[in-house]
C-alpha cells in the first residue's frame, strides 16, 4: 500500500503513516528499508500488519510544482503579497503581444512609406507605447513601497483599459482625410510591427488588446477586494 509519512519521533524511534485507505499506521525505525531517514510528507510504499506498517520504502513523488514551497520563498511571497505586480506584468505581456511596444517604430515606417505626416493622430497612436511603460513603473513602485503607489494603480488601470480602445479611435478622428480610407494602411502597420489590427476609423480586437485590458480590470477588482490571490 502507498501512503504518506505524518511524522517521526527520533527520540521514541516511532512514527506514523496515513495510508491510501485513510487509516493511520505506526512504524518503528527498523521498518524503514530506504537508505535515507523518512520525513513528514514523504510518499512511501509499505506492507500492512494489523495497525503497523512494515517494509517501508520511500518512493518518488509525482512530478509537479510544490506550490507551498514556492510560496515560502521570500521573493515569491513578496510578489504574492502584491498582486498588482502580477497584473501589471499581464499588462506588459499583453502590450508586447498587441505590438504597443513597437508603436514608435511602426509610426516611423508608416510616415516613410506614405511620404506624409500623420498630424495629431500620430501623437495618440504613439501614446500606446506609454501603456507598458506605465505598468513597468507600477511594478517598481509596488516593490519599493513608493508612497504614490495607490494613486498610480488607478492611473495604470485607466491606461490599460482605456488606452487600447480610446487612443485608436481618437487617432482615427484626427487622421488626415486622405489617410482614413486608405485600405493598405493595415498592411503597412503589419509590416512595421504587430500593429495590423489598428484602424484610423476605430480599432480591432486582438488577444493582446484583451489581455492588456484584463490586467487593468484586475487591478481595479483587486483594489476593491473582489479578486484575491489564493494562499498556499
Amino acid at each position: 500500500m502507498k501512503g504518506k509519512v505524518l511524522g517521526f519521533d527520533a527520540a521514541a524511534g516511532t512514527g506514523a503513516i496515513t495510508g491510501e485507505d485513510g487509516k493511520r499506521y505506526t512504524f518503528a525505525l527498523a521498518d524503514n528499508k530506504s537508505p535515507a531517514p523518512l520525513k513528514p510528507g514523504d510518499t512511501v510504499d509499505f506492507q500492512i500488519e494489523g495497525d503497523t506498517a512494515r517494509d517501508i520504502y520511500a518512493v518518488a513523488g509525482e512530478p509537479g510544482v510544490d506550490l507551498a514551497a514556492l510560496a515560502a520563498n521570500p521573493a515569491v511571497a513578496n510578489v504574492l503579497a502584491k498582486p498588482n505586480v502580477i497584473w501589471a506584468g499581464v499588462i506588459i505581456l499583453g502590450s508586447l503581444i498587441a505590438g504597443y511596444v513597437g508603436t514608435l517604430e511602426a509610426l516611423g515606417h508608416i510616415t516613410g512609406d506614405l511620404g506624409s505626416g500623420l498630424g495629431l493622430s500620430a501623437i495618440f497612436i504613439a501614446a500606446l507605447f506609454a501603456i507598458p511603460v506605465i505598468a513597468g513603473v507600477l511594478i517598481f513602485f509596488e516593490l519599493t513601497n513608493n508612497k504614490r503607489t495607490a494613486r498610480f494603480r488607478m492611473i495604470t488601470a485607466a491606461a490599460a483599459v482605456g488606452g487600447p480602445i480610446l487612443l485608436p479611435l481618437v487617432a482615427g478622428v484626427l487622421a488626415p482625410e486622405g489617410l482614413r480610407d486608405l485600405r493598405g494602411l493595415g498592411e503597412i502597420f503589419a509590416a512595421a510591427g504587430r500593429m495590423g489590427f489598428l484602424q484610423f476609423v476605430g480599432f480591432g480586437i486582438s488577444f493582446g488588446m484583451l489581455m492588456t485590458i484584463a490586467g487593468g480590470v484586475l487591478i481595479v477588482l483587486t483594489e476593491r477586494g473582489i479578486v484575491k490571490l489564493p494562499k498556499f
